[in-house]
């Protein structure tokens, strides 16, 4: 398995955060891993997307992702389940939490590739998330608190 985590402050209230997170159209200013999106429908408290993710520098296959929102406090990022599944199974989250009139923000990602493909993808891409998803955070917070 393959982990990311960071987590940094922020001044921007968490609704901010989660609002933004949620309109993956606009996310894609900070996350470059959100390639290409070909469609987004909408529902209250949920957003699924069909994209083609860029990851270590290279395209993805085409994937679609349901991001749910808990009010106030996170939204997990989970697959639509897909034949992809039997390769490699992804999960997220991005997760709020007030503290002293600032917000916390811990951002997670999870991949878990299937043998063998585990054996050579877990550390390049442990290494890789290392970099990447504290990178995402530091631009997450400045676009943020360029905004408010």
């Amino acid at each position: 398995m393959a982990v990311g985590q960071a987590s940094m402050v922020t001044t921007a209230s968490a609704e901010d955060v989660l609002a933004f997170i949620m309109d993956v159209e606009a996310y894609q200013a900070v996350d470059p891993r959100l390639k290409t999106i070909t469609w987004v429908r909408r529902s209250p408290g949920e957003t699924v997307f069909r994209f083609r993710p860029r990851l270590m520098g290279m395209p993805g296959p085409r994937t679609t992702q349901r991001v749910v929102l808990t009010a106030g406090r996170r939204v997990d990022i989970i697959p639509v389940p897909s034949p992809m599944d039997r390769i490699v199974l992804f999960a997220g989250l991005l997760e709020c939490v007030e503290e002293d009139g600032l917000v916390r923000v811990h951002r997670r990602l999870e991949f878990r590739f299937a043998r063998p493909l585990s054996w050579l993808l877990d550390p390049l891409m442990r290494r890789w998330l290392a970099k990447d998803v504290p990178a995402e955070l530091a631009r997450l917070k400045a676009h943020l608190e360029a905004t408010t």
